[in-house]
């Protein structure tokens, strides 16, 4: 069990725990992933004091540390789960597909079979975490899945720009993709594994394909949710 997920459990008889704003942030973190919290979501304190059974203190706190990190937005005088602009996440995944072209072709030709090997076994890993709904670890097995295919390129210079990319993905995940009503998870690990099988036949150009539409579906399915979100109706004020 985490650091976080010992944090994360129940208040017994109601009395509140002693978390610092260190451990509320961990735990608000993973949980945000977890459910899969829309953007958009505005977070009060007294529910979050209450749901954790904690003070106001720590909770505003680990909301600070959230906003810090991009996690997490301003609306007026609450916070509220980050929404980034299409135009954001569009830059990110064209960058990541520039990067990920290259080094999905260098390890089909260069990755020995124990890194394929290793590559097959994260999504075996992301298929249990999406089955337990643990998507916390879900998205974390997602990052390592891309970056264990750099690694295997054997080019530090293109695997260190993935992760730099991949640590503005991650701070920008909350409230985009895995929430996102469009978005399958189902869906993303067949692509992992079609890419997968083209890496274990080491066929470049197929491997090539089936990168850049994996990438470019992410970004079909932001755009599908904007355009959703533009066409719902306002609610009028009461």
């Amino acid at each position: 069990m985490t650091r976080a997920e010992r944090c994360a459990e129940p208040a017994e008889n109601g009395m509140n725990r002693h978390y610092t704003g260190e451990e509320l942030y961990l735990i608000l973190r993973q949980d945000l992933i977890n459910d899969r919290t829309p953007g958009g979501t505005v977070l009060q304190e007294n529910e979050i004091a209450t749901r954790y059974g904690v003070s106001r203190t720590p909770v505003r706190e680990a909301l600070q540390r959230l906003h810090q990190d991009n996690l997490i937005g301003r609306k007026g005088r609450f916070y509220t789960v980050a929404q980034p602009p299409l135009e954001r996440i569009r830059e990110l995944y064209e960058f990541r597909e520039a990067i990920e072209a290259s080094t999905i072709v260098l390890c089909c030709r260069r990755a020995g079979d124990e890194v394929l090997r290793q590559i097959h076994d994260i999504v075996e890993q992301q298929q249990q975490a999406a089955d337990q709904r643990r998507y916390y670890d879900y998205e974390r097995l997602d990052a390592l899945f891309h970056v264990a295919i750099a690694n295997g390129a054997e080019n530090r210079l293109l695997a260190h720009q993935l992760e730099v990319s991949y640590d503005q993905i991650w701070f920008s995940r909350v409230g985009n993709l895995v929430s996102l009503q469009t978005y399958s998870v189902d869906g993303t690990i067949a692509e992992h594994r079609r890419i997968v099988d083209a890496l274990i036949r080491r066929k470049e150009d197929v491997a090539k394909a089936e990168m850049i539409s994996h990438l470019r579906a992410a970004i079909d399915i932001s755009e599908r949710s904007v355009s959703s979100r533009a066409k719902r109706p306002k609610k009028t004020p009461a």
